[in-house]
């Protein structure tokens, strides 16, 4: 890297050393023909002593405008896109005149994108502020719908009329699902803030998001089994992992949705199996189902935000974020999230669970810096 320092230093002095070159070559020509006129001779060893202190000259203020340059230089070549606005911000002391008027007009750069920056962080906290708000308003009349649909069922209606409000259920339940998604986009921008890692039994937890999704389970006429392992091939203590339980239950509850929204269908029973595996030092989770699967030329696509595919342009109440909130999250959480597929076989979706040398190993860089 110095050698790279020094030879890009002395490419842009070729033209100083070139004219020095040249202004030396001249001033001898220009002295030997006066000589020669006067009828006196110049020596060939003088005239190399001359030029062997020209160039001593030379390389002396090449050295010492070097070192007046290289920190500032060196500075600004391992400026990279890691560091932080804050750290981009503070330069080297100038040491020459050109070096203050770029540190000059660095720090107006800076100061203009700081404010800038700083105004709008404040307009996307106030937004993030109103949405968050709202959604939380929305969840009142939400709860009071499904309050007095409760009510409704135990009555005695005609057929028509129980068709009516199971399909208000319905749609009050993707209301509710739909909000839950938007408070939790909402939360991930400030994940550090609504963290706590615990110890969470995997068993235990899909059984409970299961049973608080059974109403959906019969509704589409998919059925879920847990396939629970070996205990001497997977012991129980291997399938309690640390993570998040609340975090890990939204990326839960977003596979359970998808694999129910597309293994449902009106001509045979759709399925939903859960499944526990042990590879190396790792700990799957997987989520598997019957459907219609994930054409391949989508399978590439599935994690992008508001990517919905050729599955999503049949069911409109897609919204392409469920997969791209539950990757973030699991990154976030320090484990990994796949999915394979094949086309009208199935989808599986697995979430994988690194064993983890300490609590926060793996974790993502935005809650260990805080």
């Amino acid at each position: 890297m110095r050698t790279m320092h020094v030879l890009g230093y002395l490419r842009d002095r070729l033209g100083y050393i070139a004219t020095f070159v040249g202004a030396g070559l001249l001033a001898a020509a220009v002295i030997r023909l006066d000589l020669h006129l006067s009828g006196a001779v110049l020596r060939s060893g003088g005239l190399a002593y001359s030029w062997l202190l020209g160039l001593l000259c030379l390389a002396l203020w090449l050295a010492c405008d070097y070192r007046r340059e290289v920190r500032f230089l060196r500075h600004l070549a391992a400026i990279d896109q890691n560091k932080s606005v804050d750290e981009l911000g503070v330069l080297p002391e100038a040491g020459t005149l050109q070096q203050r008027l770029f540190a000059r007009a660095w720090a107006h750069l800076y100061g203009r994108l700081r404010g800038e920056l700083s105004a709008e962080q404040a307009r996307g906290r106030q937004q993030i502020e109103l949405i968050s708000q709202w959604a939380h308003h929305m969840k009142t009349p939400v709860a009071v719908i499904d309050l007095e649909l409760q009510k409704a069922r135990h009555r005695e209606w005609p057929e028509e009329v129980r068709a009516v409000l199971a399909s208000i259920q319905e749609e009050t339940e993707r209301l509710r699902h739909s909000l839950q998604m938007l408070l939790n986009m909402v939360r991930l921008e400030e994940f550090a803030a609504d963290f706590r890692v615990e110890p969470v039994d995997l068993v235990a937890l899909v059984r409970q998001v299961v049973n608080e999704h059974k109403r959906t389970f019969i509704t589409h006429r998919v059925y879920p089994r847990i396939e629970l392992p070996d205990p001497e091939a997977l012991p129980p203590e291997l399938l309690v992992v640390e993570s998040d339980a609340k975090w890990l239950r939204f990326v839960l509850e977003q596979l359970v949705s998808n694999a129910v929204k597309y293994a449902a269908e009106t001509d045979r029973e759709g399925r939903v199996c859960f499944r526990f595996h042990r590879m190396e030092a790792e700990t799957i989770l997987e989520v598997a189902d019957n459907g219609i699967g994930i054409p391949p030329e989508d399978l590439g696509r599935v994690f992008d935000p508001f990517f919905t595919g050729i599955n999503g342009r049949a069911h409109p109440q897609a919204t392409g974020m469920g997969l791209y909130l539950a990757r973030q999250t699991c990154q976030r959480l320090g484990h990994r999230l796949q999915i394979e597929s094949v086309r009208g076989e199935g989808t599986r979706a697995s979430i994988i669970f690194p064993d983890s040398r300490t609590l926060f190993t793996g974790l993502h860089p935005s809650l260990t810096k805080r």
